[in-house]
């Protein structure tokens, strides 16, 4: 097999699809979900703690009278305080996780990535993949996020170093204001700088699916044989239909009123029926050896061979094989015609 320097064609890419091989970038996906979750945990917080405060009295208000009863109320009450609050966090992950899905790959529905591959528990297989590109790279981003994560929460706690010591002075809920707003200020920093590590996996991943997905000429050639077809065998098809139709062509001149020739180079037989076309037509035509051969075969049916060297040159030029001559040869074919008939009349007298 020759290098694979050739780009992929797009049937190659579609026979990749259907199988399941499609260009991807997770790290994209995870980046949005993270970034779509920061924004919703940002205006839905409030939210959250007026629900889980409008809880407490509730619980307060049955601590004096346990019950079967009020305890399964409770855990159905928390219950679904628990998808009330979750629901929209859950909700924007998903939401976000099939968008960016959907705008990557579409819609594909495939089994082919879920049949077993023997190469897939192969110890050289896994060896490559262990220590192959691929798994540098991963560890290369892994490596970028931590780096990433652990500035942030530096810088985070660097510029506030002078303001921990005041919260002291500060009651529980100012001192949690304060850590919520620290917090939320270092998510959006992660979540926008893991969308910068994202761009640069999409580049990569393309790269890397035109790379697997690259041909060689072997593979090239194979692939126009199978989608245009052999080119030997298509030579061998268009020569037979020319025989076909050549011995077909050569068997309607025994219907030929008279062949006008070049005489040497050009043949065209002409036939005259007002039950067939209001005007004559060709039956057939042909040039050196096929205008040779029409001679031959006139003489062998009897047919009446004409010598008219701009007229067989026009005929030749402008008219089918089972069309009617064009307006302007009408009197150059009938004085052609007209003659036919006198000599036939003649040989019939």
């Amino acid at each position: 097999m020759s290098e694979k320097k050739h780009a992929a064609t797009p049937r190659r890419k579609e026979d990749a699809r259907k199988k399941g091989q499609v260009f991807k970038s997770q790290e994209a996906i995870s980046a949005f979900m993270l970034l779509g979750l920061v924004a919703v945990l940002k205006y839905w917080i409030p939210n959250m703690l007026q629900r889980m405060e409008a809880l407490f009295p509730y619980v307060l208000g049955l601590s004096s009278e346990w019950t079967e009863r009020s305890v399964a109320s409770l855990m159905v009450n928390i219950l679904w305080l628990g998808v009330q609050i979750m629901g929209p966090i859950f909700a924007t992950g998903f939401a976000v996780a099939v968008i960016a899905n959907y705008i990557q790959v579409g819609i594909l529905l495939t089994g082919e990535s879920m049949k077993p591959q023997l190469s897939r528990i192969s110890l050289v297989s896994g060896a490559k993949r262990m220590f192959g590109v691929k798994a540098w790279v991963e560890l290369a981003k892994s490596l970028t996020k931590v780096c990433l994560i652990g500035y942030f929460l530096y810088a985070s706690v660097r510029d506030r170093l002078q303001i921990y010591p005041a919260m002291q002075q500060l009651d529980v809920g100012q001192s949690a204001m304060f850590l919520g707003e620290a917090l939320m200020e270092l998510a959006w920093k992660i979540s926008i700088s893991f969308l910068g590590l994202a761009a640069l996996d999409y580049l990569y991943q393309r790269w890397d699916y035109e790379k697997e997905l690259r041909m060689s000429h072997e593979e090239l050639t194979q692939e126009y044989k199978q989608t245009e077809g052999n080119p030997e065998l298509k030579s061998e098809i268009k020569k037979r239909q020319r025989a076909m139709a050549m011995s077909r062509m050569m068997q309607d001149m025994k219907k030929a009123d008279v062949v006008v020739t070049n005489p040497t180079h050009f043949a065209v037989a002409l036939r005259y029926d007002l039950k067939e076309q209001k005007a004559p037509y060709v039956v057939a035509k042909g040039q050196d050896q096929v205008a040779l051969r029409m001679r031959e075969l006139a003489k062998e049916y009897d047919l009446v061979i004409m010598e008219n060297r701009p007229l067989a040159r026009a005929l030749y030029a402008q008219v089918e094989i089972g069309q009617g001559i064009p307006a302007d040869l009408y009197k150059a074919v009938a004085e052609v015609l007209a003659f036919v008939y006198r000599l036939k009349k003649k040989s019939a007298g």
